[in-house]
């Protein structure tokens, strides 16, 4: 006997007013099977709707069930409930609704809407067979509807629903909606490619559809709010709507979105009713003890809960979607974050002392998983002080060497006072703060945590691992104050005697920055290295980047410029197997690449290295890098054409920005050098005067000052004066810190021999320069030095095996497109010096013993290099320039 059902059973549920169209997922093809079909289906017959509560199934197949109707498509509904299980009753309702639907096709096909359609099924039927005639029997195709299948539990039942799977009818199409996979022979219907499945990750809205459906409420919020909605909500449809709701009365949407949690009473009522109501005691209290860690594995869940059986418990919800699901390979779960909020919220209020107790657990399982950021971060929310004080000293050098500074540092900003006040927590914590504002190089406040003196009585300091704490922000100090470097360097020394652990490894780095930056390269390169084989064995590519981006760094110093290319590429690619997150060092290896290409005259080479530093960068990295960037194109614009001094006014405002931020000497140094030689091109005396004295300022190495010194001699015609500063230098009395400045000196030598007329002792300093070109490749200096090219081009084919790179250089020489100051020669200058003077171009012919046209066309010369008019706008530009 029929029993009588409820009208709402079989009613399509109307759409919302606010609803975000989904229905193109019925219109996506089915996944592609593993074997090939000669054959494929039109389209899929059949298609399961799997999602949690809310997730928005049921206006999805109403939506779709709309526009099949629109179409003249036969469409049976069936919202099933838990007196399906009854499999007598089951039928009764599905074929119910079939012949519902086709008799409303028959309606429109015949006149009288009679086709035998309502013939009693029992008589003569199977419910099966009565279906496959409903569905032959209606004049258009049919589609079947089955909301909320999860309260489908009989065996009878599905056992049928898997024979209609296996047996569908030609023009059925068949949709399920459930909170849970069904339980159902689907993997048949995968591998003939006539399933469509639509999961929660399909339906949950993005953030354009987050957006839609606020303004659908007349809410409308910035991009910062939303955002933090969206992660909250994480797509979730009812999380969208509950919170649209919330806000709509809000007169402060912002503070309403920072307060939005799953402790919100609506939020929390509806995860009550249709989440949790149907979860038992005992899965309702693990589930909320796992929604104490972000996310957890099985093995996690029974340390945390105790309950041997927790691993099964929760893969079972999450099959079951109650809003738990895969976080990522390897067994790891985790809960949505407003059940989360809402779970975390309800134990805080009903048993504080098990939740101090479980995150006690937590933090001791993560630790020993080598998970040293969440277990710090559960330990100090166990308010177990000694517990974190624990973690922190034992595992806080792993987290800074793992480039987890800023981690550290709020880890330990949200614990107690307790924790804070501990003398190795609070090194921990500044060591955290200048490995997080590495690259803005702000000037560390002084304070006894930070002093260095402690250094020279190691017996002062409680423990090695305390020494090494005060050595490391020793060795940050003296960045800042090279002249405590030897101090500092001789102190930290002994302290890394067999230390191979994480403090080992950054007390490896900071040494090896620190003698990089004190100029002692050899030194640095030896530390460097050490760093990086313990990097590599400790398994830490973000130690192993900043290593390699150091030892690229060392190498441009030690002016190796062939080597420079490799490790920046080596860095490169350290850097694409980290999170990502390192621009500044991948940049500047980028960088230091660019500066080696310029050096070996290969300028496109030396452009494209700069453009991709600068995409790499793009705003993110330190002041150091963009401000090298910045000059490093100016540098580049001048040599390609640009006037020098639009490039000189350039490279004063990357000064500025150096004084500024307190960069590092080297890069000073680097940039007065760049804005000297500018400056000169460009007839700017004064400013090369300021960028000669910031030089001094810093303590310049003096071979550098005096091969600085010796060029502009060299530039005025002084030839004596440039002499005496050049030979200390040439004798190695005085020494350089960079090969390429010894390459300079010998360019110079090499233009005041060919001023006195000695030509063998020309040759020999062009052939020493050659030969720090060979060792080093840099090249970049012979066109620099003005006069250098027409001393190759006098000795072409003298130099053997260097000769090619002279055709190099000469070859780049000709391609020259920059502005700069043609170069008057010796004898030019000679001759400049006397046309101040009141006398005739033969008074000073006769002085210097030379014939009068060989004055008139020196002077002619040197009217077009300074392109002046005549004798005295030749003087006047002279002394523009400074020749004079």
């Amino acid at each position: 006997m029929d029993v009588r059902m409820p009208a709402g059973k079989f009613r399509r549920p109307r759409l919302p007013r606010s609803v975000i169209d989904r229905t193109w997922l019925f219109l996506r093809p089915p996944a592609v099977p593993s074997e090939a079909l000669d054959e494929w289906p039109p389209e899929a017959p059949v298609t399961v709707v799997c999602a949690t509560a809310g997730a928005g199934k049921t206006t999805l197949l109403s939506g779709w069930a709309r526009i099949r109707e629109q179409q003249g498509d036969a469409v049976a509904w069936v919202s099933l409930d838990r007196t399906d299980a009854d499999r007598p009753l089951f039928w009764q309702a599905l074929l119910a609704a079939v012949r519902e639907a086709a008799l409303r096709t028959a309606d429109r096909s015949t006149a009288d809407g009679t086709d035998h359609l309502d013939e009693s099924p029992a008589a003569h039927h199977t419910p099966l067979a009565e279906l496959d005639r409903l569905v032959q029997r209606s004049t258009a195709p049919l589609w079947l509807f089955l909301d909320d299948l999860q309260e489908v539990s009989s065996p009878g039942v599905l056992a049928d629903l898997d024979t209609l799977l296996r047996t569908m009818p030609e023009g059925l199409h068949l949709v399920l909606a459930s909170r849970r996979d069904p339980v159902l022979a689907l993997h048949r219907l995968r591998l003939a490619g006539t399933l469509r499945e639509i999961h929660a990750s399909d339906l949950a809205l993005d953030r354009s559809e987050v957006r839609q459906l606020l303004v659908h409420h007349s809410v409308v919020l910035d991009d910062e709010s939303l955002s933090l909605l969206v992660d909250r909500t994480e797509g979730w449809a009812a999380g969208v709507r509950l919170a649209a709701l919330a806000l709509a009365d809000a007169t402060d949407t912002g503070a309403a979105v920072r307060r939005f949690a799953g402790d919100d009473r609506a939020v929390a009522d509806y995860l009550a009713a249709e989440v949790l109501r149907r979860l038992d005691v005992r899965e309702r209290h693990l589930l909320r003890l796992c929604a104490l860690p972000h996310q957890l594995t099985a093995e996690l869940a029974v340390e945390i809960t105790g309950d041997p059986a927790a691993a099964d418990v929760l893969e079972e919800l999450s099959r079951a979607n109650v809003l738990v699901a895969p976080a990522q390979a390897g067994g790891w779960f985790r809960i949505h974050t407003l059940l989360r909020g809402y779970l975390l919220a309800q134990l805080q209020r009903t048993d504080l002392p098990a939740v101090r107790t479980a995150h006690a657990r937590v933090a001791r399982w993560f630790a020993v998983g080598g998970h040293l950021s969440w277990a710090v971060e559960h330990a100090v929310q166990s308010e177990d002080d000694a517990l974190a004080v624990e973690l922190v000293t034992t595992h806080g050098p792993s987290l800074l060497a793992e480039g987890r500074a800023r981690a550290l540092h709020t880890m330990i900003g949200t614990s107690t006072e307790a924790v804070r006040a501990d003398a190795s927590v609070r090194r921990l914590d500044a060591l955290a703060v200048l490995e997080s504002d590495e690259f803005t190089r702000e000037p560390l406040p002084t304070s006894r945590a930070n002093s260095h003196d402690d250094l020279a009585t190691p017996d002062a300091v409680a423990s090695a691992a305390e020494g090494c704490l005060e050595a490391l922000l020793a060795l940050h100090r003296v960045r800042y104050d090279l002249h405590l470097s030897p101090t500092v360097l001789d102190a930290t020394a002994p302290l890394l005697d067999d230390r191979e652990d994480d403090l080992g490894l950054l007390l490896g780095l900071g040494r090896g920055r620190v003698l990089l930056l004190a100029g002692r390269f050899d030194e640095a390169d030896v530390e460097l290295t050490r760093s990086s084989s313990l990097a590599q064995a400790h398994g830490n590519p973000d130690a192993l980047l900043r290593v390699s981006a150091h030892r690229t760094a060392v190498a441009a110093a030690r002016c190796r410029f062939r080597d420079v290319a490799e490790l920046a590429e080596e860095t490169v690619r350290i850097g694409a197997e980290t999170d990502g997150e390192h621009h500044h060092e991948v940049a500047a290896a980028l960088l230091l690449a660019a500066h080696a290409a310029r050096q070996q005259l290969e300028p496109t080479t030396a452009r494209q290295l700069t453009d991709r530093a600068g995409t790499t960068a793009d705003g993110r990295a330190g002041p150091e890098v963009l401000v090298s960037l910045r000059a490093l194109r100016a540098i580049l614009d001048v040599e390609a054409g640009l006037d020098p001094l639009v490039g000189c006014r350039l490279l004063r405002k990357e000064v500025a920005v150096a004084a500024e931020k307190s960069l590092s000497p080297l890069v000073v140094a680097h940039l007065a050098f760049l804005e000297h030689r500018c400056a000169w091109l460009a007839g700017r005396l004064d400013w090369a005067r300021e960028a000669l004295g910031r030089l001094t300022a810093l303590d310049c190495p003096p071979g550098e000052m005096a091969t600085l010194a010796a060029s502009e001699h060299l530039a005025r015609g002084r030839f004596e004066a440039a002499r005496n500063r050049i030979g200390p230098v040439l004798d190695q009395t005085t020494p350089c810190l960079f090969p390429t400045t010894l390459q300079q000196a010998w360019l110079i030598e090499a233009l005041i021999t060919e001023s006195a007329g000695q030509h063998a002792r020309r040759h020999e300093a062009l052939r020493s320069a050659l030969d720090l070109a060979e060792e080093t490749g840099a090249l970049r200096s012979f066109l620099d030095v003005a006069g250098v090219v027409d001393l190759l081009d006098d000795e072409a084919g003298r130099f053997g095996r260097s000769e090619e790179l002279v055709q190099r250089i000469r070859a780049a020489a000709g391609q020259r497109t920059d502005h700069s100051v043609v170069p008057l020669t010796p004898r030019e200058l000679a001759l400049l010096v006397e046309l101040p003077a009141q006398m005739t171009l033969s008074e000073i012919a006769a002085r210097h013993q030379v014939s009068l046209n060989t004055v008139k066309t020196q002077a002619r010369s040197i009217y077009q290099k300074l392109e002046a008019s005549g004798r005295r706008d030749a003087v006047a530009k002279a002394r523009h320039r400074g020749l004079l």
